[in-house]
């Protein structure tokens, strides 16, 4: 780290040194107190140099929470959301599901909180003119078994429940190709599952489809199979 390139005083710059000191992460990382043990700089000194490497680090504006409800969010990502394929719950949740954060989706048994998941794995794959991302999704299932009846009908019946989209677009998605299911049966697994390490390539444009990847190696060997899985 060129520490010169800060404005900062040259003896706060060859304190920082003498105290091996390598990047901004590390002097961000440290209390004012440990780093005035550290650097044996005043406290006056040490709020400054905190102050001039967090407003060098800093890349993006700071967001309120009020801008963020107004929709005055200047991350472009962050305003986007992510259709539920209903106009009715999109008018209802502004939009959608915002694509940045968690969105925890809570009620009692039988009240379609799975298939409001599985039709979120469909809408992920529409164009973003129509709502979508034209990605894929990740399902991580924790049930005795995936419902997989259940989503071939939502498949089967796209062109009907997304009126909004042409049917040309609705006909060339191949929404059982880009969804990607995992089973977990306790906590370790879910653990494992929600490591995102192995994830991206899964769900890249340009690499093959999960369906695809997962008959090449089955076609081949399950040992390989597993270590792919493992070492992404």
């Amino acid at each position: 780290m060129d520490w010169w390139q800060l404005d900062l005083n040259p003896k706060v710059v060859a304190a920082v040194r003498k105290a091996n000191i390598q990047s901004m992460k590390e002097i961000l990382s440290l209390s004012g107190p440990d780093l005035q043990r550290l650097t044996k700089l005043s406290n006056r000194d040490v709020q400054y140099l905190h102050k001039t490497v967090a407003v060098a680090t800093k890349s993006d504006p700071v967001v309120t929470a009020l801008q963020m409800y107004n929709g005055q969010c200047p991350f472009p990502i962050q305003n986007q959301r992510l259709s539920m394929g209903c106009p009715i719950l999109d008018v209802l949740l502004g939009g959608g599901i915002p694509l940045m954060g968690i969105t925890e989706i809570a009620g009692e048994s039988s009240a379609g909180k799975t298939q409001i998941c599985m039709q979120l794995c469909l809408s992920i794959q529409f164009p973003s003119s129509y709502g979508g991302q034209e990605s894929g999704a990740v399902y991580i299932c924790t049930e005795d078994a995936f419902p997989n009846k259940r989503l071939q009908q939502l498949i089967a019946f796209q062109p009907m429940l997304r009126a909004d989209v042409p049917a040309d677009v609705v006909n060339n998605i191949k929404f059982g190709n880009n969804i990607f299911i995992e089973h977990v049966a306790d906590v370790v697994s879910l653990t494992k599952g929600l490591d995102l390490k192995r994830r991206p390539f899964l769900l890249s444009r340009d690499a093959a489809s999960p369906s695809e990847l997962l008959q090449h190696f089955l076609s081949t060997d399950l040992n390989e199979l597993l270590q792919f899985f493992l070492t992404q």
